[in-house]
């Protein structure tokens, strides 16, 4: 018998992605509908966003990310990443020229796809900070099923 992962907490992925003292103003999850050429469903997903401020500066925030995206065992637990998973993280800077501040993080990893868009106008009291995640998750015959991101575990002795 096929089995499915328990479905994902929307706060608790968005928990650890999460600017500290932020405010999160928009919060919202979806099925993803990952479908193939013929509109047939070919995995198990979804997308998560989240609209978050704050006070502190665009380069705060970006510095805050560019440790929280460094590889080591406490972040990638905090972003429940395996220890051999592999990923890519890029930060493009869409700024110059512009009267406001923009940058943009992509992380992505076999099961994963998240934005972070992080944006300041110069007449702006706060920082600004969109967050979107995609994940698809595996249908496993296992009693014991895979993490889904930010959540533990589920084994068969719960």
């Amino acid at each position: 018998m096929n089995v499915a992962a328990e479905p994902v907490s929307l706060m608790g992925t968005i928990a650890p992605w999460r600017y500290p003292k932020s405010s999160i103003n928009h919060a919202k999850g979806s099925d993803a509908a990952t479908i193939d050429a013929e509109g047939n469903r070919t995995v198990q997903s979804t997308v998560f966003e989240a609209r978050m401020t704050t006070e502190a500066s665009v380069d705060e925030v970006l510095q805050h990310y560019r440790e929280l995206l460094t590889r080591n065992p406490e972040h990638d637990t905090k972003l429940s990443i395996q220890p051999n998973e592999g990923r890519s993280v890029v930060f493009c800077d869409e700024s110059e020229g512009r009267p406001f501040k923009l940058h943009v993080i992509l992380v992505n990893s076999k099961t994963t796809s998240t934005t972070l868009i992080v944006s300041r106008g110069t007449d702006e009291q706060q920082t600004r900070i969109s967050w979107k995640q995609y994940s698809k998750y595996p249908i496993t015959t296992d009693a014991r099923l895979p993490n889904a991101p930010g959540q533990n575990a589920n084994t068969a002795d719960e």
